[in-house]
């Protein structure tokens, strides 16, 4: 697990579509308020396919999920998180998880949100890449992800990783089974692609 420390111990920088610098990095207790600040920001929409939910998100909840995202690093949790900065100011404008399955620990679960206005600009796209680069080196076989069947964001985001996987539609919801790469040629493959997704 130690190249997994370091692989996300510095932050990443990359160039947005249009040439916004951002940085991706692993999300640590001091970031709270910055990823409240973001699940505030994002509209209806974007928190109904985050959540697969149309509750409303009232403060607590958002503050409490930040919270949960920017618990002490562990194993079986990653949380990634964009900023950007604007001036003096660091913003949060994307965040991912990669949590692993405590019943198959060959895999594990991901998620994440892009706020509005960043959205189609290869963020998503990047973080991705990293939850798989991640994943790899924690030694993890395969990703799943749960999404609304009306997200075809998301499931465009995962057919641009260039990897295997099933997408099952039941009951309005779509379950996705992405192979991680096994060998070296694959895995090189996955790095370059990523590059060039920035």
């Amino acid at each position: 697990m130690n190249h997994q420390r370091e692989s996300i111990s510095q932050p990443l920088m990359f160039q947005t579509r249009r040439g916004q610098l951002v940085a991706v990095r692993q999300a640590m207790a001091a970031d709270t308020l910055l990823l409240s600040e973001l699940l505030s920001q994002l509209s209806e929409r974007a928190l109904h396919l985050r959540y697969m939910s149309s509750r409303r998100f009232s403060a607590d909840v958002i503050w409490n999920e930040a919270v949960r995202m920017t618990r002490e690093y562990s194993p079986d949790h990653t949380t990634l998180v964009a900023t950007i900065r604007r001036n003096k100011y660091v913003e949060a404008v994307a965040v991912a998880e990669l949590v692993r399955d405590q019943h198959d620990l060959t895999v594990g679960e991901i998620a994440l949100v892009v706020r509005d206005g960043e959205q189609r600009q290869g963020i998503g796209s990047f973080l991705l890449r990293q939850l798989v680069r991640v994943a790899h080196w924690g030694g993890l076989k395969s990703l799943s992800a749960n999404m609304l069947a009306e997200n075809s964001a998301m499931l465009q985001l995962i057919r641009t990783l260039g990897l295997p996987y099933t997408a099952t539609i039941r009951y309005g919801e779509t379950q996705v089974l992405i192979s991680i790469p096994g060998h070296s040629a694959e895995i090189a493959h996955a790095r370059s692609a990523h590059k060039l997704a920035a």
